[in-house]
């Protein structure tokens, strides 16, 4: 990594697995079954993972990523069943209706990841078969909705390729490839990043 670039990390926290034991009694509290890919980084790589750094006032990147100053990445099995109830509190107060397209992609989530403004990272659970990435936007922002991937693990894996760039859905954008439509760790914007850090992938 650039070594002009004295990112402050204040934060770097990875606990070992879960039990199933553990997953388990989640899974019970919530009522129903965690999504495959999620349960699979759980049980395999991480109960807990907390992660934030930020760039110094100092330093910038042009362009469309001249915003950009943050990166955060948490969750914890722990906090599951707390995020999600303060989720079905946004759900009961303001977006009850299934039936308004701005509402109904609040229902069928299950949140993984807290932003910090009342918007959330969640995954969505409406079938089986259904495990993208969204993002949630409590104050009609552009990511409202936006698929951020397939499913938890390609997330972890992509967005750990940008430095898990702020969770914002405005630090999010700059990197969905618009081939896929996901975020990508490849694509020209996250290139274009690690050379302004100085570091190869």
């Amino acid at each position: 990594m650039n070594t002009d670039v004295p990112t402050d990390v204040q934060a770097f926290i990875v606990e070992g697995p879960a039990t199933e034991k553990e997953v388990s009694g989640l899974e019970e509290k919530l009522g129903f079954h965690l999504p495959k890919s999620l349960k699979e980084v759980l049980l395999n790589f991480s109960r807990k993972v907390e992660y934030r750094w930020f760039f110094p006032e100092s330093f910038e990147i042009e362009g469309d990523l001249s915003e950009i100053f943050l990166g955060d990445r948490h969750w914890s099995l722990d906090w599951i069943y707390e995020f999600n109830d303060s989720k079905n509190g946004w759900i009961e107060e303001c977006f009850p209706n299934k039936e308004d397209s701005y509402d109904a992609v609040w229902h069928n989530k299950l949140v993984f990841h807290e932003v910090g403004n009342g918007d959330y990272l969640a995954i969505d659970i409406s079938s089986p078969e259904a495990e993208s990435v969204v993002y949630l936007s409590h104050d009609d922002g552009d990511g409202h909705g936006v698929e951020l991937a397939k499913n938890f693990k390609d997330f972890v894996f992509e967005s750990s390729l940008i430095g898990c760039i702020g969770v914002e859905d405005w630090q999010h954008m700059p990197f969905i490839d618009n081939e896929n439509m996901n975020v990508s760790g490849s694509c020209a914007n996250a290139i274009k990043l690690r050379d302004a850090l100085g570091i190869k992938a």
